[in-house]
């Protein structure tokens, strides 16, 4: 019976996967081909799903035949104007948006990584009283919403001198109220106490035991949580748009053509703004094909048996 009920859930459980896996797929296709068409094709002759056809006889365009001059043009508009940077109006084009993109999703990444995972391996190691109320910290933290901060931010940044740099964002993201926090530190418990004990005996100080010992032995969750904040951070735009205007990143540029401020001709346009977000995805899809073994594979710490 009981075996009856684990192969029905994980039939069902699988179901949900496929299906969920088949949309999304569709999705892409769909983002994908959209962007290769004229918007004579897309939009005036209503072939919004399928592979691009001529405009006159409606058959299927050879691939050299699809409209591949669209991202192109999306990378066009995706410059951004109307900025200022120490009181001079500057512009923005598609390849300095593309390297601040770069500079914001490694570094915050990196930073967001790096600070849980220092915390959950000094709690998890030094047995304090105080541990407990940090764990309370990051519950509470993570439940309760925190808004309405923004403009304090930007006040104090401006009194340190750091507004309108990535030094301030990466400031920001240097805490460990998160998940990620509570993740780490679970792992680290499982570490068995023999690896540190060998260090010590071999006289290394406590930041090369964390370093060269408690990091190594966890470096595929790392890899993984890295992965996971750097899509979250090539997404983002917000962040930098309150604490770092004057550097847009492409995902503003890609807000730019969607919701077309200044009234350029990409509005309702959506085969290039479609060109626009395969443009985005394409580096984390890159990213992710390099990285999957690694932060895919094997995230159990093997070791002495104790």
């Amino acid at each position: 019976m009981n075996n009856k009920r684990d192969f029905i859930f994980k039939a069902v459980f699988f179901s949900i996967l496929l299906l969920y896996s088949i949309l999304l797929l569709l999705l892409l296709f769909w983002a994908l081909t959209s962007s290769i068409k004229t918007n004579v094709d897309f939009a005036e002759l209503g072939n919004s799903i399928g592979l691009p056809k001529d405009e006159n006889t409606r058959e299927i365009l050879a691939p050299w035949a699809w409209a591949w001059g669209n991202f192109k043009e999306a990378t066009k508009y995706l410059t951004v104007t109307g900025l200022y940077r120490n009181g001079r109006a500057i512009s923005v084009p598609f390849g300095t948006q593309l390297w601040y993109t770069f500079v914001y999703a490694f570094g915050c990444a990196a930073v967001s990584t790096l600070c849980p995972a220092i915390m959950a391996y000094a709690t998890s190691k030094f047995k304090y009283g105080f541990n407990a109320v940090i764990d309370v910290i990051v519950i509470v933290t993570m439940i309760l919403p925190i808004v309405g901060s923004s403009v304090s931010m930007i006040s104090l940044l401006h009194q340190l001198q750091i507004y309108d740099t990535f030094l301030a964002v990466y400031a920001q993201k240097f805490n460990f109220p998160h998940m990620y926090y509570l993740v780490l530190a679970a792992i680290f418990r499982g570490i068995p106490k023999d690896y540190y004990e060998a260090a010590y005996i071999d006289g290394a100080s406590e930041w090369q035991v964390m370093l060269e010992i408690g990091f190594p032995l966890i470096l595929n969750s790392l890899g993984l949580i890295y992965l996971l904040f750097f899509i979250s951070y090539w997404n983002d735009y917000n962040t930098l748009l309150y604490y770092a205007p004057s550097h847009p990143t492409i995902i503003y540029g890609l807000f730019r053509i969607m919701t077309d401020p200044t009234g350029s001709s990409t509005r309702g346009e959506l085969p290039i703004q479609m060109a626009g977000c395969i443009i985005i995805v394409v580096p984390v899809i890159i990213l992710f094909a390099i990285f999957k073994d690694k932060v895919m594979g094997n995230l159990t710490i093997g070791g002495v048996k104790e």
